[in-house]
């Protein structure tokens, strides 16, 4: 039998019928069901917002008190759980130390007061006659100090004088009369260079040479050769020198005098090398024939002496050339001297003064003294040795431990005959005054201020015991629990008469804001279109009219504040949802 004829085929395609009406019906009444809507009214009323938190007491003075000094105990006073007043003793240190140094200020002190003896008396006296002579002392070495700077610089100010006018100065003007004379001498020692020079080598004088010429240098010809191209060299500078040295006088400018000092250095210069060159060709010429050695040490004793000369006046020039030059700058010279004296001139005085002003202040606090001595000690002469006392006073109060508030001891970490540093926690105090700390997400923290009033109940007193508070501080870093960010504030507890003790749990409900007589409505009326503005759904005539709003306070209750846009009464549209 086909499977479409089977009595299993005829049930499911009846199942599938029936289920197809039904959604088929279910379809149509959905689409003609009638519509409802959830509305809430706009109220007017008093409206809050509040931050809740749970936290822990902790004492307000929880203190760990340290010594200021170092020390071995000597008497512990108290014991845990005693009851302690502001200033009273907990711990003291050993202090025989600090009792005698205390001891030792109080003997100066009266020392001070009884005043000074006759052998104190002569001492100050003494050395105030000292300080005195040495003030006069410094008087006398000052004033001769200060005759003998104005003695150089006198002779500074004449030195100047002399120098005055530069170029035209007579000073400089003597330096170029001693260079003219010296250059016209120059003259004969250059022409006798170059007849010694030529009286051996022949070149000019072609007959002078004749007798030796032949083995002249015969040793080394190359010497020969050199000495007569300096001959060449040195007599052309003679002649340029002799051009520019001539026509001079002492009138001359002294462009002119400077050029021919250069040419006649020039010249000397090469008339020295021109010998010296001769010489080392008589040095190479043999003692022959007519030339006996005799002969030609007597030419070679001629050559030196004319080198000798020309090098002599060649001194002599760059003496004169460094002469003017000195000269030019005397008036330099002899201004950097004239400052140099009038700032030592200066300084003497000014060092004078000085030491004399010390000497002054020296015998001053030398009287100071004596009179101090001889005179009963005021106030202020003993002021320092009662600050002594007192540090020294201070020293020892160091070694003794004071509760610096009321409260109650709640441990004691040092016995007598142990040593206590400077860092070691000696007694730890827990004072009367609580607070609370709490952690506020980071979505309430910006509701707070510091001062908003705080309602706190207590877990070990039950919900029907009422603390009250207020917020002291909100801490600005923030402390991350299990990747929730959380802002730490401490809320202080107020007085109350009841057993609180630290490390209860504490519920605070922290009050931030509040409006009275406002208009409100649920917070999930309130919607945000494309534009950002908010806006609600009116209810009128049963259809759901756009209204935009302005909100303001988001309080407590999944209430919110209308600022405008909304009147009392009006119905807002919370859900809207069909029945079947």
């Amino acid at each position: 039998m086909p499977f479409y004829k089977s009595k299993k085929f005829i049930i499911i395609a009846g199942i599938v019928v029936v289920i197809a009406a039904l959604i088929g019906i279910g379809k149509y009444r959905a689409a003609n069901a009638p519509v409802q809507y959830e509305t809430a009214k706009v109220a007017r009323g008093t409206i809050k917002q509040t931050v809740e938190a749970t936290g822990n007491v902790k004492s307000a003075d929880d203190l760990s008190l340290r010594f200021e000094t170092a020390g071995t105990v000597g008497e512990v006073k108290v014991k845990e759980g005693d009851q302690v007043k502001t200033g009273a003793v907990l711990i003291q240190l050993r202090a025989a130390d600090m009792n005698a140094a205390v001891a030792q200020a109080q003997a100066n002190l009266n020392q001070k007061l009884a005043g000074a003896t006759p052998e104190d008396i002569a001492y100050y006296r003494s050395a105030a006659d000292s300080a005195k002579a040495s003030l006069d002392q410094a008087r006398v070495d000052g004033d001769y100090s200060i005759a003998a700077a104005e003695l150089a610089l006198n002779t500074a100010r004449n030195n100047l004088k002399l120098a005055e006018g530069g170029e035209s100065s007579q000073i400089v003007s003597d330096a170029y009369e001693d260079a003219v004379a010296s250059l016209q001498y120059s003259l004969s020692t250059m022409d006798n260079s170059i007849t010694q020079a030529d009286n051996i080598l022949g070149i000019d004088n072609t007959l002078a040479n004749d007798s030796f010429e032949s083995y002249l240098s015969a040793a080394d010809s190359s010497r020969l050769v050199y000495a007569n191209a300096s001959y060449n060299l040195a007599k052309e500078a003679v002649n340029k020198a002799r051009t520019a040295i001539t026509p001079l006088t002492t009138q001359s400018a002294h462009t002119g005098i400077d050029t021919a000092l250069g040419l006649a250095e020039t010249s000397l210069n090469k008339c020295v090398q021109l010998l010296a060159a001769t010489k080392e060709v008589l040095n190479a010429t043999p003692p022959v024939g007519d030339l006996t050695q005799s002969a030609l040490d007597t030419k070679k004793s001629a050559i030196e002496t004319a080198r000798t000369g020309a090098a002599t006046y060649y001194n002599t020039i760059i003496s004169k050339k460094q002469g003017i030059e000195t000269a030019k700058n005397s008036y330099s010279t002899y201004t950097i001297a004239y400052d140099q004296a009038a700032r030592n001139l200066d300084n003497a005085r000014k060092t004078a003064a000085s030491t004399v002003a010390i000497k002054e202040a020296a015998y001053a606090q030398a009287q100071a003294n004596l009179d101090a001595k001889i005179n009963p000690p005021r106030e202020v002469d003993v002021a320092y040795l009662r600050a002594v006392l007192a540090q020294a006073i201070a020293n020892r109060d160091k070694t003794i431990l004071r509760a610096p508030i009321d409260g109650v001891v709640t441990k004691v970490n040092k016995k007598r005959g142990e040593f206590a540093s400077a860092t070691d926690v000696a007694v730890q105090m827990s004072g009367p005054q609580y607070e609370i700390d709490v952690d506020i997400p980071e979505t309430d923290v910006s509701k707070l201020k510091v001062g908003d009033a705080v309602g706190i109940t207590l877990d070990a007193f039950g919900d029907d015991v009422k603390f009250s508070g207020q917020v002291l501080s909100v801490e600005p870093a923030s402390t991350e629990v299990q990747d929730v960010v959380y802002y730490k504030i401490k809320v202080t507890l107020g007085e109350n008469d009841k057993e609180v003790k630290p490390g209860m749990t504490a519920n605070v409900t922290i009050n931030t804001a509040s409006r009275e007589n406002v208009l409100y409505i649920p917070t999930r009326a309130v919607r945000t279109n494309n534009n950002g503005e908010k806006y609600v759904r009116l209810l009128k005539n049963n259809n759901p009219t756009d209204v935009v709003i302005k909100v303001g306070l988001k309080a407590d209750d999944g209430q919110i504040e209308v600022v405008e846009g909304l009147n009392e009464g009006d119905e807002v549209l919370l859900s809207i949802k069909t029945t079947q």
